[in-house]
This record gives structure tokens, sequence and C-alpha cells, in this order.
């Protein structure tokens, strides 16, 4: 069974050209765990905005969409770049960072808009959370994030990112339950968890560089396990601050 999953994992990395954070499977799992979250009037109220787009199609429809070259404009908003020593902040427009504090803001104020214009701010939120919780996305411009940092897992060369985003997810054959319950919080660390910015959510995600680096390029089972903790974490953390902004902004006013 191990082989197989070896198997699997090294001809994702090897032939799959696009990168996509924490692959389908993950997004899918962020918003999976927010929605179990939400009583059923939220719910309802978000699903009637999806307008019959799961919440599992809206999660992953920034990156179903990035061969359309009519949203090229949308690529730089799934990162931001730093390099080392450099402080982390908005750096104002076309980054992460940016765009999740102003899509909060416009659906904070959802009557405003229109529903189809609801309904996109939704798909902004709902992939961008589990993006800014992808350590890489807030990395280093010199590798591009990891793009270009080469590692070899079983003697087969890949790049980082690819590993972090949907190698490791596949190879462990994380689930939703996996993350759901990877850590017990009570109810006054929920509330701690969400009441964080952004900001501080991304700078959050970069203090774990150090830890997914710390490979001498051979990718080994205790590299595996190590991160494999810090995705389901990661994950987890996502779907639960998922979750708040969606009680927040869709409350009844």
């Amino acid at each position: 069974m191990k082989k197989t999953l070896i198997l699997t994992l090294l001809l994702l990395l090897n032939f799959t050209t696009e990168v996509f954070a924490w692959g389908e499977k993950g997004h899918e799992i962020v918003v999976e765990i927010a929605f179990k979250q939400l009583d059923k009037k939220t719910r309802k109220l978000i699903l009637s905005y999806l307008n019959g787009m799961t919440i599992e199609q809206a999660s992953t429809w920034m990156d179903d969409i990035k061969k359309d070259h009519a949203y090229d404009k949308l690529k730089p908003l799934h990162y931001v770049n730093f390099e080392k020593g450099e402080t982390i902040k908005d750096t104002c427009c076309d980054n992460i960072i940016h765009t999740l504090e102003s899509t909060i803001d416009d659906l904070k104020n959802y009557k405003k808009f229109s529903k189809e214009e609801v309904k996109t701010k939704i798909c902004f939120l709902f992939h961008l959370m589990g993006d800014l919780h992808q350590p890489l996305h807030v990395g280093y411009g010199t590798d591009k994030g990891g793009n270009s940092f080469q590692v070899s897992f079983n003697s087969k060369g890949t790049n980082l990112h690819g590993l972090m985003d949907y190698g490791i997810i596949e190879y462990e054959n994380i689930n939703l339950k996996d993350c759901l319950k990877y850590k017990n919080y009570n109810y006054e660390q929920i509330d701690s968890l969400c009441h964080g910015s952004v900001l501080d959510w991304a700078k959050e995600s970069r203090s774990y560089l150090d830890e997914i680096y710390s490979t001498n390029k051979q990718i080994n089972e205790t590299y595996i396990k190590t991160n494999s903790d810090l995705i389901k974490s990661q994950i987890q953390k996502a779907g639960i601050r998922l979750a708040g902004i969606l009680k927040e902004a869709f409350k009844e006013k």
C-alpha cells in the first residue's frame, strides 16, 4: 500500500505543471470544516448566493479558472512574497493579504453588492483563506515561494511548493477527519484563533518557513511526518477562522 502511495505522489509531483495551493482536496477540507461550525440559517444564506455551486466547487474556483487567460489578473492574488528578514505587511494591492482584507470588509456589507458579486467574493474568501495558511504562499520571491526549490523524494525530483501543496496530502491520504480532529480546541481557544487579522495569520504562516526549509533536499519519512502535522494544523485553523469570518459577515443585521 505504501509503495502505491509513493508512486501516486511521484506521478503527481513530476507531471503536474500547475501548482494549486493545498490542491483540490485541501481547499475542500477547509470549507467543509468551516461549514460544520455554521448554523443552518447561515449555511442556507451562503448557499443561496452560491446559486447552485457547491461549497467545494466554490473553494477551488480560483484555481479552476487559471487556464482561462481572461482571469490572468487574478493570479497574483494567491500569494505574497517577502525576502528573508523583510517585514511582513500589506504592500497593496495585488496580493493575498490586501485581497483577503478587502474581500472580508466587502462581505461584511454584502447587501450593497449584486448577488453575482457576492458569489465571486465568497469564492475569493473560501480559496484565499486556504492559500494564506499554506506557508509558502507567504514565501520568498527568490525561489518563487518554493516553486524553484528542488528536492528529492524517493530518488525523484520535485519542488518544495508542490510537495507542501498536495504531495504530502496525497501521500499521507490526509482527509477531513484528520484535519477536523487534529487538535481539540475549546471555545475560548477558537475565539482566540478567530480574533487575529489577515496580517497576523500571514505572519503566522510565514513563521513556519524555517521548518519547511529544514531539509538537505532529500525528503525522508521524518520530514513528511513533521510537515503532515503542520498541514493538518494549518488546514484546521483555516477552516475555523473561515467560519468565524462567515458568522460575522452573514449574521443578521
